[in-house]
């Protein structure tokens, strides 16, 4: 199976949910918005087509992504604190 990860055309989207999350996070802890995202890959996995992608599919992509995502905000943090 070939593992989906995100792709760099992807970070349009992610910009624009990452707005949504801002205008929503004054009231919310960082747990709480932890909890909400999880929720909703929970509910995107229940939506997918059994067909043809099984739970064990979905969470594959779900830990590729995850695991993209942290690399890709360390490498962030690392370049921000070498610029000071």
């Amino acid at each position: 199976m070939s593992t989906h990860v995100a792709k760099p055309e992807h970070e349009v989207a992610y910009q624009e949910l990452n707005e949504l999350v801002k205008r929503h996070a004054g009231h919310l802890t960082p747990i709480e918005i932890l909890a909400i995202a999880a929720n909703m890959v929970g509910k995107i996995i229940a939506m997918q087509d059994q067909r043809t992608t099984t739970t064990d599919m979905a969470m594959e992509i779900v830990k590729a992504n995850i695991e993209m995502g942290n690399q890709q905000v360390l490498a962030q943090l690392e370049q921000s604190q070498g610029r000071g």
